[in-house]
């Protein structure tokens, strides 16, 4: 064992690829050196912030390594946000009060602008867009967000069918879901094993990158875990559930099954825990951010309609490389209460905000654009040299 990489970090460690090494050398480098130069880790007042004032089911997801913060010391809050050429990405809502929201948001595009960057916040609730001129910002919408209503949450009929055919087969299997008391290092091993083969089987064909990292346990504090395990005890699935405090809620950030899993895995896992968070007084539940879904109560994106237009390209183009409707059809499948639209917020009078969808491309698929083409022509190709040695 290393003697400078603590034992918590090395089963995620394995679970990434050579780029999430990489990426955790740089930070414990990072952190090295601030410690040399007195500078604090941030990430202890981030979790107050968010304790505090968390709303958007993404802000304990972007408290992650490789994510910049900026902040004022006249305000309690802070933003994360990523830096990507010339563009300032903010993950979600700023974390601060209510009322302070947009100031803060206001702030940090006068901030951009000095250093010659724009700054754009996604995915960001409906909430915040609707204030977003205040912080002179024009919301484009991005996707859909399914919540449930925990205290009233009760699907029925027809439109529950496929959620119940999912739920009976995992129990005929014989999956048992268990609540997750204490984290353990034999866990921590298992669920290393379930995130590779679950990674093998994404049609994304490049690592998650700093929005969407795949690192259930990080956070653990902060966070509820589900085990699915079959008849011979073996882990065939994980769902890892992040608190939105401001909401009273929890986001089902994570839910993970091994290829080989009984059909329904994924099902009876989000099933359960919804019903358990629900027993334990939880207000609302999220599965997260469908991007470019149309369901959802739409803010009109004014000057910027062609940005929607090209959103909506993206989704056709990159449907390869991920399945934005089955993941729609997934989440839709559990009967959510109510859909809310979440945003891109760019600022007004923009004529250059493609670049902003290039960034967001950036931050989810690190290398952007070219390399998740190159790696799909390498996959592509890799499977066709098979299929001819097979024939041959």
């Amino acid at each position: 064992m290393h003697p400078h990489i603590p034992a918590r970090d090395l089963w995620w460690l394995a679970a990434g690829s050579a780029s999430y090494g990489v990426r955790y050398a740089r930070l414990r480098l990072r952190l090295a050196r601030a410690a040399r130069t007195h500078v604090p880790d941030p990430t202890g007042e981030l979790l107050r912030l968010q304790t505090l004032y968390g709303y958007n089911e993404h802000s304990l997801v972007s408290i992650a390594p490789g994510a910049k913060v900026w902040s004022v010391p006249e305000l309690d809050g802070a933003i994360i946000y990523g830096e990507f050429g010339r563009v300032w990405l903010a993950a979600g809502d700023p974390m601060a009060h209510e009322d302070e929201v947009c100031e803060l948001a206001r702030r940090f595009v006068i901030a951009a602008r000095r250093r010659k960057k724009i700054a754009a916040f996604i995915p960001t609730s409906a909430r915040f867009a609707a204030q977003a001129a205040a912080a002179g910002l024009i919301a484009v919408k991005a996707g859909a967000t399914p919540y449930f209503d925990l205290k009233s949450w009760n699907p029925r009929g027809d439109r529950a069918k496929k959620m119940r055919g999912g739920v009976n087969q995992a129990q005929r299997a014989g999956v048992t879901v268990t609540v997750v008391d204490t984290v353990t290092d034999k866990l921590r091993e298992e669920t290393v094993q379930l995130c590779q083969r679950w990674l093998r089987t994404r049609r994304a064909v490049t690592s998650f990158g700093w929005l969407l990292a795949l690192d259930p346990f990080r956070h653990a504090a902060h966070k509820r875990f589900f085990t699915a395990r079959d008849q011979k005890g073996r882990l065939v699935g994980l769902l890892a559930a992040s608190a939105i405090p401001a909401r009273d809620g929890w986001y089902l950030e994570d839910v993970l099954r091994v290829p080989d899993a009984p059909t329904g895995t994924a099902d009876l896992l989000v099933v359960e825990a919804l019903r358990q968070l629900r027993a334990e007084g939880a207000g609302l539940a999220t599965l997260g951010t469908s991007p470019l879904a149309p369901d959802g109560v739409d803010i009109s994106p004014g000057e910027h309609r062609q940005v929607e237009r090209v959103l909506q390209m993206m989704a056709a183009r990159l449907g390869t490389f991920y399945n934005f409707a089955g993941v729609r059809r997934f989440k839709a499948k559990f009967v959510p209460s109510w859909w809310e639209s979440e945003y891109v917020l760019v600022p007004r009078g923009m004529t250059i905000p493609p670049r902003v969808a290039y960034a967001f491309i950036r931050a989810i698929a690190p290398g952007g654009i070219m390399r998740l083409l190159t790696r799909q022509l390498v996959r592509v190709t890799f499977k066709k040299g098979s299929a001819d040695d097979t024939v041959t």
